[in-house]
């Protein structure tokens, strides 16, 4: 029942995702912890907006602390950025941060974060993976835990904002004039981009800011599907630029002045060209294989070595480790970048997409088609097929003999 995915472990609320599933896995994290002696290191846990978070962290918490780890646990709803920053400044041994990310409401998950403040490795992940089988095979289960008085509290947005700060250009996004609509989705980055509007004297409205673990029944990932409300508010009130997060905070999406949907394929390529031309930064270009080949043409426009991966942001997070990479995403908008942590992060990618229209005087836009004027017409749509875990697997164990024809252009 426990199967760790691309990005750690979702299921069903009450179906497969308990409390003593919760209960378990932390303990396998924990015995993972004391078999490399890191127990005094620590870990940090955190959650977002869903339903039961707050109380599946806490035994989290109090089950890594009755394992003898020392526990940071986080006092409010946190985006999963928030929780890399904080395993990064403690120099912990790692961090929980309990979330399904962008999944809906019904479901809820669990994602590792390594000692150096990103996404866990493959490896690393398999040597987890190890020490909960064990323990699920056993058939264990756990009595209702109480959280121990060792376990510290920390408020995360004001460190976090301080990051996101640091990374930002003041001069330039103080000159930026239009609104700006940035929709939370009901997900953890509420309240962040409003504060860092405040700090930047930013005309913004934060849309969705208010706590519904249903999410208005709309799932929490911006894509274009999800963003009605966005669209809307924007034609309402004019505004130049939209931005959006998932139920996590680590994924960005976007709008046009029009409402016309800018795709993370998009978003990817605009943030190449900005850092390049604007930023003076450089650096090698790591993408999963779904990303589009603009991308790739803007890499080969400017000079840049093209790294790709399997799905799955864990892959980029190894290259951003060993090699220097400028930009690394995904075409589910998770995107990381260099002079950073080694992270997605939807709130300061948003920011950044502020900074750029500000930078060259024209929408999203009016940049992606001067773009696609000079490298090609690219175009992209997603179809989710939803299938039973059966089938599912049925479809992997066919792959191998598979012959798998590739288009491109």
């Amino acid at each position: 029942m426990i199967e760790f995915g691309t990005d750690g472990w979702r299921g069903i609320i009450s179906e497969d995702y308990t409390f003593n599933n919760v209960r378990l896995v932390s303990e396998g994290i924990a015995n993972y912890i004391n078999g490399r002696g890191e127990a005094g290191k620590g870990i940090a846990v955190g959650y977002d907006a869903r339903f039961l978070s707050a109380e599946y962290a806490a035994d989290c918490a109090a089950v890594l602390a009755g394992q003898g780890i020392k526990v940071w646990l986080a006092d409010s709803i946190l985006t999963t950025p928030a929780l890399s920053w904080q395993v990064r400044d403690r120099a912990a041994a790692g961090g929980v941060m309990i979330t399904a990310s962008h999944n809906p409401a019904a479901y809820n998950g669990l994602k590792f974060k390594a000692a150096y403040g990103g996404s866990a490795s493959p490896e690393i992940m398999a040597e987890i993976a190890n020490c909960v089988r064990p323990l699920e095979d056993s058939g264990r289960t756990f009595p209702k835990v109480t959280l121990p008085s060792v376990v510290e509290y920390f408020a995360p947005q004001t460190a976090y904002l301080e990051h996101v700060k640091a990374m930002l250009d003041p001069k330039t996004l103080t000159g930026f004039k239009g609104k700006i609509i940035f929709d939370v989705m009901h997900g953890a980055a509420m309240g962040c981009p409003g504060e860092l509007a405040k700090a930047f004297g930013l005309d913004m409205i934060e849309l969705h800011s208010e706590f519904n673990p249903s999410f208005g029944g709309v799932n929490p990932e911006p894509i274009e599907k999800n963003l009605a409300a966005l669209r809307q508010t924007m034609k309402e009130h004019k505004a130049y630029i939209g931005l959006a997060t998932d139920g996590d905070g680590d994924r960005i999406g976007a709008m046009d002045a029009g409402g016309r949907f800018i795709n993370p394929h998009q978003i990817m390529a605009l943030l190449i060209k900005y850092f390049v031309e604007k930023r003076g930064w450089n650096g090698d270009i790591a993408l999963t294989i779904t990303v589009s080949e603009l991308v790739k043409r803007v890499a080969q426009k400017y000079g840049l070595n093209l790294y790709e991966t399997p799905v799955g942001f864990k892959y980029i997070t190894t290259l951003m480790l060993n090699e220097d990479i400028l930009l690394g995403g995904e075409e589910s908008g998770g995107i990381g970048m260099k002079n950073y942590i080694p992270e997605r992060d939807g709130v300061m990618l948003g920011y950044f997409l502020i900074e750029m229209v500000a930078a060259y005087g024209k929408t999203l836009g009016q940049l992606i088609d001067e773009m696609m004027g000079e490298l090609g017409r690219f175009y992209y749509e997603r179809e989710d097929i939803h299938l039973e875990m059966e089938k599912r697997n049925a479809s992997w164990r066919r792959l191998p003999g598979t012959r798998l024809r590739s288009l491109t252009g």
